[in-house]
């Protein structure tokens, strides 16, 4: 983890300002049905690759980046007032925006989006609509993501592409059936820390965001040169890889419920800090600790029932080693509740192998 804060690598301006798009009357293409889209996700997280020093230059798919706003939301206040302002949606009615997973009618979008609101509109790219009720909207606690199911039929669904595949520079756009906006990717990095404690991560938090170079709407999907979805824009200058998202779907639509792997476990990532060498610690890993707020390991839970005590080091996930390409949180994503899994740890000096029962 970077302690101060997201690195911010010089940007390479790509475009500035908004392309102007035209809505289409109704629906192009075939929607996809809830297993069709499942049957094309990339269901398991991967590490962010190193670039290449000759990395040839993206190139732009216009036609694509604009055909990817059919799949996508705008969320309004919902209107309940008899006067002509209230039978029409305005630009200061926008409470965010969303991206279509099913044809018919599940949506994703921010839980900030849905934070204090009961009732929403969405409108999507083929000017139809359907009403929101957050107060019903499944939350992912471990992106701050949120899911919602709308009574609309015959969507048009958006397409998921791979977020590790981003390097600094590379062009991403904001879409929805209003504007595409573009902006420059600045880098892959954890959350920034605010706080002393914030070091302190959980292993039921994913904190990966891909920054770039401006604030876009809310709860948007953000898409690729390509216009696959590469994640969830959260408004402040980072998204929400979409590698976090889709090792959900198939859970969400099976039983409305969000399921994701739970060790309950507290750690600093080690990697890129100064002096964890002189300190006694491998310069790699996830050192065990609560710090001033949280115990090393909840209880009850599967880390405490492995014997991880604070002050451990874990340096692998079965033959994986944890680094700041991909946290431990992100590593444990990687398997299913009931798996049993081998961590090599680092104690008192000395590398010892324990066996770990997610559940």
């Amino acid at each position: 983890m970077q302690p101060e804060n997201i690195i911010r690598v010089k940007k390479t301006v790509f475009l500035v300002g908004v392309i102007a798009m035209s809505l289409a009357a109704g629906a192009t293409g075939a929607a996809l049905i809830a297993s069709e889209l499942i049957g094309s996700l990339p269901l398991s997280s991967s590490s962010v690759s190193a670039v290449p020093a000759a990395r040839p230059a993206v190139k732009l798919n216009v036609t694509k980046v604009d055909l990817a706003a059919k799949g996508t939301a705008v969320l309004y206040k919902k209107k309940i007032g008899t006067s002509p302002l209230d039978k029409i949606f305005l630009p200061n009615d926008i409470v965010g925006g969303g991206a279509v997973l099913t044809s018919d009618g599940w949506l994703i979008t921010s839980a900030a989006v849905l934070a204090g609101h009961g009732d929403l509109v969405a409108v999507f790219g083929d000017q139809s609509s359907a009403d929101v009720d957050a107060a019903a909207a499944v939350r992912d606690e471990a992106t701050g993501l949120a899911f919602v199911k709308t009574d609309a039929h015959d969507l048009a669904v958006a397409s998921f592409g791979d977020d590790t595949a981003l390097a600094a520079a590379d062009p991403v756009f904001s879409v929805s059936p209003n504007a595409v906006v573009a902006a420059s990717v600045l880098s892959q990095r954890t959350l920034p820390v605010q706080a002393k404690n914030d070091y302190v991560e959980s292993t039921e938090k994913l904190a990966r965001r891909i920054a770039i170079d401006r604030d876009g709407l809310t709860g948007a999907p953000e898409v690729d040169a390509s216009g696959a979805v590469i994640g969830t824009d959260m408004g402040d200058g980072t998204i929400v890889p979409a590698s976090f998202i889709t090792q959900v779907l198939r859970e969400l639509f099976k039983s409305g419920r969000i399921v994701r792997p739970n060790v309950g476990m507290h750690f600093v990532s080690l990697d890129g800090l100064p002096h964890a060498h002189d300190a006694g610690l491998p310069a790699s890993g996830a050192l065990v600790t609560g710090g001033a707020k949280n115990r090393p390991t909840e209880k009850g839970s599967a880390a405490e029932a492995a014997g991880l005590k604070e002050g451990d080091v874990i340096t692998f996930v079965e033959h994986d080693r944890i680094n700041n390409e991909e946290t431990l949180a992100e590593r444990f994503q990687d398997y299913a509740p009931g798996a049993k899994i081998e961590l090599t740890v680092v104690r008192d000096g000395k590398e010892i192998k324990l066996p770990l029962l997610i559940k």
